[in-house]
């Protein structure tokens, strides 16, 4: 705090992904509470078990299609969220340095406009984030009531009892019975919510850093132009040499802060280089399956259930993408305004620093991962590579 009082982004910083962050233990922080390493653990630990459960499920009944895919699906979210939980655990101590330094970039800028751009690029990536909370709780609720409700309806309807689990995973015999088959059907209740949790704070924590990297170039621009309104330089044909001893030292300090934004955007891409990658490898396959789960399923709650699980799937793709875009534009966009400014009145030696600030603004900054860079075009051609497997797998079925 400068004056006193916190600026308006604070009330905005990470606010969905923190909640959830917290629940599953891994909001970075340090020192680490004990209570955040007790609910790691246990979040890992049902995770973990439900991922190996349910993909061992699925390759033994790759006989039955519909059944296998049933198992794949969640099965194959829950492994990614284990690597995920497992990639923040590892570096919670460099994650608290970096959302440290994000926090006192976004901190230090105390214009008003400035802050209004920033709590609305917060207030969207909140917002998204919350959609992928919602959409993750109604499937996970999906799982978690179908079993009760078929049981329900066939104790109406007077028919045979049958065992059933939230999801379809391969546990020792003992666990499915009497007495500890409800402590085992609550086991898996906790696996599908700390997958979801998880989930939802590592992709929102994802999408927030990347708007408030955008955010961060935005002020740039508007620093940039601040500059120069400030000079009135409409008044006069050329700078004078004053005018362009104040420019150099205005735009050395907005370089450095321009250098500090970069290194952010390199260090998020590096910590989430592994987690990307993986996602956007496991999202094809991830869609496909939800989609031919929805196609060849006869029953009507499965139905809901994996229409919930679509729109999960693609909100969490949607996250990354969307992220990634705003961070590229952004930093693009900074050498359009460099080049819009009146550097022509400026003297050589203004000139060159602002060419140089121009040559590697227009380098844009990407979250780059191996083959793949999250953008709106990646979003599309994953769902246009998605659409083609559905198409080749129907010819099958």
């Amino acid at each position: 705090m400068i004056d006193g009082r916190e600026p308006a982004i604070a009330a905005h910083f990470y606010r969905i992904p923190r909640i959830s962050g917290q629940i599953v233990g891994i909001w970075p922080q340090h020192p680490r509470p004990c209570h955040a390493q007790i609910l790691f653990i246990f979040a890992l630990a049902v995770v973990l078990m439900g991922a190996v459960g349910e993909i061992l499920y699925g390759f033994v009944h790759l006989n039955n299609l519909v059944i296998a895919l049933e198992a794949f699906c969640p099965g194959t979210t829950k492994a990614v969220c284990v690597l995920k939980l497992c990639v923040f655990f590892g570096s919670h101590r460099r994650w608290h340095e970096w959302v440290h330094q994000l926090r006192g970039m976004l901190w230090s800028n105390r214009q008003e406009k400035g802050q209004q751009m920033l709590v609305g690029l917060s207030t969207i990536a909140n917002r998204l984030s919350l959609l992928l909370l919602c959409s993750g709780t109604m499937t996970n609720t999906a799982f978690n009531l179908q079993p009760l409700i078929m049981g329900l309806y066939r104790w109406m309807s007077q028919l045979p009892g049958q065992i059933e689990l939230p999801f379809n995973i391969i546990l020792p015999t003992f666990v499915v019975q009497q007495p500890l088959f409800p402590f085992t059907y609550v086991l898996l209740t906790a696996s599908g919510a700390c997958t979801v949790f998880a989930f939802s704070f590592v992709d929102g924590f994802f999408l927030c850093s990347c708007m408030y990297i955008c955010g961060g170039f935005r002020l740039v621009q508007q620093d940039i132009r601040r500059v120069f309104a400030d000079l009135h330089g409409d008044t006069v044909e050329v700078f004078t040499e004053s005018m362009n001893v104040d420019i150099r030292q205005r735009l050395g300090v907005i370089v450095e802060r321009h250098n500090a934004i970069i290194d952010l955007c390199t260090d998020l891409t590096r910590q989430f280089t592994v987690i990307v990658l993986m996602h956007f490898l496991s999202a094809a396959f991830v869609l496909c399956s939800t989609i031919l789960d929805i196609m060849l399923n006869t029953s009507s709650l499965s139905g809901l259930t994996y229409i919930c699980y679509t729109v999960a799937a693609l909100t969490q793709l949607f996250l990354y993408c969307y992220g990634g875009n705003h961070v590229s534009e952004s930093s693009a966009a900074v050498a359009d305004v460099l080049y819009d400014i009146e550097w022509y009145k400026c003297d050589a030696r203004t000139r060159k620093m602002i060419l140089m600030i121009l040559r590697r603004s227009q380098r844009a900054k990407t979250i780059a991962v191996p083959f793949f860079t999250p953008s709106l075009m990646a979003f599309g051609s994953i769902l246009s590579t998605t659409g083609s497997y559905i198409t080749l797998l129907n010819t099958f079925l």
